[in-house]
């Protein structure tokens, strides 16, 4: 029998939420897929975000993409080690990237576990952007539009992407392509990428919601899992992280009505 897909939003460095999060979910009966964000935004120098990142590569029947966050890792893991790939790279503020690391809630704890893990580095560097799953959806971090801008198929954006990490410098090349928003608010710009992938739907992390449960667009051809996980990450006071579900849940069935990229679904038209 086909197992059901969990699929995880973004974690952020919150480890024993995601342990606990996977306990109803035994990794012997469910397809995991991790939308990426693994780091940033975890307590504060206890390495969380390589923690989860560890427990997502050890995870039977599981597959990951990256995120932004994680690319951010990598540009900060080559710097530590000398790379002046970007020079004197500073934000429109006037940051360093070291500092715009840091104010994203950056850990040097989880710097220093991926640096000393070759296992675990050489495992986020072979992530893709993109996973299709067996129902034809479609897997990512972001919910925006421009992986369409690397390639005409998921394996050839896969294939570039796999190909700059294996550079100095690759990293931060990718992470352009992740920082993108609210694309897929757009009905017909989200027909167009799914057009351009022949795929169903898309499901994604990366964009906060407030919602119980993952939230849908158009009639579910695009769903978010980003449902604020973390518990350490800054927020306006008072303000509670958002339930395990709206984060980690199981995928519902496709919707079957009209047809995107070749397959039917529903509220293509």
């Amino acid at each position: 029998m086909t197992r059901p897909t969990l699929i995880v939003g973004d974690v952020q460095g919150d480890v024993d939420r995601l342990i606990e999060a996977l306990e109803p979910y035994p990794e012997d009966e469910v397809d995991t897929v991790f939308l990426g964000d693994f780091f940033q935004g975890g307590e504060p120098g206890a390495g969380g975000g390589a923690a989860a990142a560890a427990v997502a590569m050890r995870r039977r029947n599981a597959r990951s993409v990256l995120g932004n966050h994680d690319l951010f890792l990598l540009v900060m893991l080559e710097r530590s080690r000398g790379g002046d790939q970007l020079g004197a790279w500073k934000t429109r503020d006037g940051l360093s990237i070291e500092d715009l690391w840091l104010s994203r809630r950056g850990d040097w704890a989880d710097l220093t576990a991926v640096a000393s893990s070759p296992d675990l580095e050489a495992w986020l560097r072979a992530l893709p952007f993109l996973v299709e799953l067996e129902d034809g959806t479609l897997a990512q971090h972001t919910d925006d539009d421009r992986y369409a801008e690397i390639g005409d198929s998921v394996a050839g954006v896969n294939a570039v992407v796999r190909a700059w990490l294996a550079t100095r410098g690759g990293a931060f090349q990718a992470l352009r392509y992740t920082i993108g928003r609210h694309g897929f608010v757009d009905h017909d710009r989200l027909r167009r990428y799914l057009e351009h992938f022949g795929v169903s739907r898309v499901v994604h992390g990366h964009t906060p919601h407030w919602g119980q449960v993952p939230i849908s667009f158009h009639d579910g051809l695009a769903v978010g899992y980003d449902g604020r996980f973390s518990r350490f990450w800054g927020r306006a006071e008072g303000e509670e992280p958002g339930p395990i579900g709206a984060t980690v849940a199981i995928l519902p069935p496709l919707p079957l009505s009209s047809e995107v990229g070749g397959r039917r679904v529903r509220g293509a038209g």
